[in-house]
């Protein structure tokens, strides 16, 4: 299979650890391709995909939405008159690009892996509630779309912390991928890439 991956910098593995380098050898005989850019947010990949179109592919994994969160709130500004915009208010037009970015996806993939984003170290409290509000709109926009499905990484975190028995921190900074959490995150999307290609049928 031809997989695209698209997202940020925890795709396109800099700053931190890539799992795409661990996840190659995992994957004999499927091609991998990267496009993750570093602080990419949702609208950034959108616009992206509508200047250079993503080239065919036999499944698709979209992995955006952190750099959202790590933003907030958007602005406008409109005659030079500043207006904050609420949080709630970003988050739907969030969800309406998503939900564009995936329709746009489809277009060139049969079938697509839509991820969260994710706490997998500890965040600042406003952060982390950001993080889960982006998930929610990415699971809703899956949870709509019979060509999409929801990888969550949450549980893969938490039973690696479990199962570490010490402290272990998958992240270097509290966002970008540690070796250890390049290795969750790969681990993971093994198991994704195999059942998506198995049940496979069209």
């Amino acid at each position: 299979m031809r997989i695209a991956f698209l997202g940020d910098s925890l795709t396109e593995g800099s700053p931190g650890a890539s799992y795409l380098r661990l996840l190659r050898p995992l994957l004999p005989g499927h091609e991998l391709l990267n496009h993750g850019r570093a602080g990419d947010s949702v609208v950034d990949l959108y616009a992206r995909l509508q200047h250079v179109a993503l080239e065919p592919v036999d499944l698709a994994v979209i992995w955006i939405g952190t750099n959202d969160a790590a933003m907030g709130e958007w602005t406008s500004w409109a005659y030079e008159a500043f207006e904050p915009i609420s949080w709630r208010g970003t988050v739907d037009r969030i969800a309406a690009v998503y939900a564009r970015l995936l329709a746009l996806t489809l277009e060139r993939a049969p079938r697509a892996v839509c991820v969260p984003p994710v706490i997998a170290d500890e965040l600042d409290e406003a952060w982390g509630r950001r993080v889960a509000d982006i998930a929610e709109l990415v699971g809703a926009a899956v949870a709509v779309e019979t060509r999409a499905s929801l990888l969550d990484l949450a549980p893969d975190f938490a039973g690696a912390r479990a199962r570490a028995g010490a402290p272990v921190r998958f992240t270097i900074d509290g966002v970008h991928l540690s070796e250890a959490g390049a290795a969750v995150v790969a681990g993971a999307f093994v198991e994704a890439i195999e059942a998506t290609a198995g049940g496979s049928s069209d």
